[in-house]
């Protein structure tokens, strides 16, 4: 991406500053965590700290007429699944980038003539 940091003008000359920033933010491309997938996350984490194993978890859960966030029926599978991929996410949005500053350029463009042609313009133009 190129920015143009700053502009700078006399009456003939523009001077630019022309740099490029790098930026990396990984939380623009998810999408958000639905409420009933939070749920699931959080009453899994609570039985598992209560001391069940995710099978337990899984046969619990099917008691308790619950479904997999597409609708299934739970396994055990499916409990470590949800609590894994919630932690893989989470490190991965908060995980921090540094943005870098690059091919810094100072440019400047002489408008001398262009004026000249604009004044010379308008000096014709009065004359009518």
């Amino acid at each position: 991406m190129t920015l143009f940091g700053g502009k700078s003008s006399t009456n003939n000359v523009d001077a630019y500053l022309i740099f490029h920033l790098k930026l990396r933010a990984p939380n623009l491309s998810v999408p958000p965590y639905g409420e009933y997938q939070h749920f699931l996350y959080t009453t899994i984490c609570r039985l598992k700290d209560e001391g069940m194993t995710y099978t337990e978890i899984a046969t619990w859960m099917n008691d308790n007429n619950y479904l997999t966030a597409r609708g299934k029926k739970f396994r055990n599978a499916h409990a470590h699944s949800i609590v894994k991929k919630k932690k893989n996410r989470e490190v991965r949005l908060n995980k921090e980038y540094e943005s870098t500053l690059s091919d810094f350029s100072l440019r400047f463009i002489d408008r001398t003539l262009v004026n000249q042609n604009l004044r010379g313009r308008k000096r014709v133009m009065e004359m009518i």
